[in-house]
């Protein structure tokens, strides 16, 4: 009967110990490790990218196939990634152990700057989330959790003020919801976004042009579609990764297809307007 209970108790932690739950909001002052690059870049080049935890199209993991593609640009928000643990150290994981995530891995090929953002805790610990990569100094940052209704597919948005030419600006990532609640998401973040007279929003938003809240804010004349401007993807109306700007000037830009990740990668050059 003892032995009985004892793998009832087990069973019911693993249980309990293995349920998602939401990492909660967080702030700082500066990144957790600070670029290690000197000069500042000209024009600015910003990236979103859903590396899909560093997994391939055909299901292999190559984080050092993510971090690859990365590697030329100056500020990232990057979605689906794993904290410190045993998630993803298959395959070769740019020296993988379980005391550094994949957030920190990227950084150190990259030299990033970095700050990961916890959106769900699992087994005791943060289990994955979204990163900021950046050659540019970052203070004051937060994250924010979103609300939700699913119970297990928590999300968040990173806000955190950068600093470049000798003026500062907010950078905003965030991975919205696929279904239910992803509208309120949406306009939580659209808000943020407002409240800046110079800011970048990008992110995995989960969300066509045609959603009510996006197109809405697309059609603001201080607000620039800044894929669309610097002509990438401009045939494809099931785009859901996006980099919305405010008080900057859109140049060229660059796209690698699905393959490394299921979603694209997006890059675009930025000047102050």
């Amino acid at each position: 009967m003892g032995k009985i209970v004892v793998i009832i108790l087990v069973i019911a932690l693993i249980v309990f110990t293995r349920r998602s739950r939401p990492a909660g909001s967080k702030a700082g002052t500066s990144l957790l490790s600070q670029p290690t690059q000197t000069q500042e870049p000209e024009v600015l080049k910003v990236a979103t990218y859903n590396i899909q935890t560093g997994k391939r199209l055909d299901g292999k993991r190559d984080l050092l196939a993510s971090a690859q593609v990365m590697a030329q640009a100056d500020l990232i928000g990057v979605q689906e990634v794993y904290a410190p643990g045993f998630d993803g150290l298959s395959g070769f994981e740019l020296g993988a152990d379980m005391l550094s995530g994949q957030t920190e891995r990227l950084a150190s090929h990259g030299k990033f700057g970095w700050l990961f953002s916890a959106t769900a805790r699992r087994w005791f610990r943060e289990h994955r989330g979204n990163a900021i990569l950046s050659r540019l100094p970052v203070s004051d940052w937060r994250v924010e959790t979103l609300p939700d209704t699913s119970g297990k597919s928590f999300r968040n948005m990173t806000i955190a003020r950068v600093h470049w030419q000798g003026e500062s600006f907010h950078f905003i990532n965030t991975h919205l919801h696929t279904r239910g609640g992803r509208e309120d998401q949406l306009r939580l973040v659209l808000e943020e976004f407002g409240r800046y007279p110079r800011a970048i929003l990008l992110g995995d938003f989960n969300s066509r042009a045609n959603t009510k809240a996006l197109a809405e804010a697309i059609k603001d004349i201080q607000i620039t579609d800044a894929i669309s401007v610097a002509g990438l993807d401009l045939e494809n109306p099931d785009r859901i990764d996006w980099i919305l700007t405010k008080g900057f000037k859109v140049g060229t830009g660059k796209i690698v297809e699905k393959g490394v990740s299921d979603h694209p990668y997006y890059q675009v050059s930025l000047s102050y307007s």
